[in-house]
């Protein structure tokens, strides 16, 4: 019987990981490469080639050689989703970036992400800047 229910187990766990790779598969995305160190969530990303892929009202950040780095729930943005590809938007306070918004075409909308504590404070004494990356549609 406790052979059964580890079977059992087994397959449930991995319709999980297939449903959640299947998801991911159809999921609209672009292919960004970000030049500079940034920030999602409190953890640091170090520069580089990043897939950003949406699906409804989650971000999945993938870097270079596929591995998942981040899944997030996002906010949708109204807004025109650009026709082909698409952009990835940061606010940087201070030579301290943060991902901020991101457009796939393909997309039902933009995603927003929430603005950490530490984004918050470094914007009280920082106006900042927004910078825009293209992405060419994956």
């Amino acid at each position: 019987m406790r052979h059964v229910r580890t079977i059992a187990a087994a397959l449930v766990m991995s319709g999980f990981v297939v449903g959640s790779i299947h998801g991911q598969a159809g999921a609209p995305g672009i292919k960004v490469t970000v030049p500079y160190r940034f920030a999602i969530e409190g953890k640091i990303f170090s520069a580089g080639q990043y897939t950003f892929l949406s699906s409804r009202e989650k971000l999945w950040i993938q870097e270079s050689g596929g591995r998942n780095v981040a899944v997030l729930f996002t906010g949708a943005l109204e807004g025109k989703v650009p026709e082909r590809d698409g952009k990835v938007i940061f606010d940087c306070y201070f030579n301290e970036c943060f991902l901020s918004q991101v457009w796939i075409a393909g997309a039902e909308a933009g995603r927003t992400l929430p603005k950490s504590k530490h984004e918050i404070q470094l914007a009280k004494t920082d106006p900042g800047q927004q910078f825009a990356l293209l992405g060419k549609a994956k």
